[in-house]
């Protein structure tokens, strides 16, 4: 099997040509080999070959070969993923255990949790009754520090490792 970049380049010298014929034929070798053209390949190709019916069969032909290759990629992901569910199954089965009990690190998680809850972690500070009005009303220091104010994105400025 040659290298996609091989294909990649006989589209490309097939493009320059402006032959429709020897576009077909790599597009042809290029659909038995399953190589998609580049996003960029494929944009030249729809502006050359916009009036050639050829191509556009060809094309079609390329999306309904990437629609199967997906299905069947996706029916092998989700064979692999049952698979492992039904082997934990099993290996819970065989300790007497079923799905819904939970495991040791949840039960964990839950004892850390309840004692945050229970140190007030996840409380709303209390405030008197004048100002917890105040943050409830529309306008003033409260209102712009929930709406008014951007907030820094997180997603953006985060740490590149």
């Amino acid at each position: 099997r040659l290298p996609d970049e091989l294909y990649h380049l006989a589209l490309e010298v097939a493009l320059l040509s402006r032959s429709s014929q020897q576009t077909c034929a790599v597009l042809e070798q290029m659909y038995s080999a399953t190589v998609f053209p580049t996003p960029q390949l494929a944009e030249r190709l729809a502006k050359a070959g916009r009036h050639v019916i050829q191509i556009h069969q060809q094309m079609g032909k390329f999306i309904d070969l990437n629609r199967d290759l997906k299905v069947i990629a996706t029916k092998r992901d989700t064979a692999l993923l049952q698979t492992h569910m039904d082997e934990r199954e099993a290996y819970l089965a065989a300790e007497g255990l079923t799905v819904r009990n939970p495991t040791p690190e949840q039960e964990y998680r839950d004892r850390y949790f309840d004692r945050l809850h229970k140190q007030g972690v996840f409380k709303r500070p209390w405030l008197p009754f004048g100002e917890y009005l105040a943050s409830k009303q529309k306008g003033g220091e409260a209102y712009a520090k929930r709406h008014d104010r951007p907030r820094p994105n997180l997603l953006s400025s985060g740490s590149s490792s």
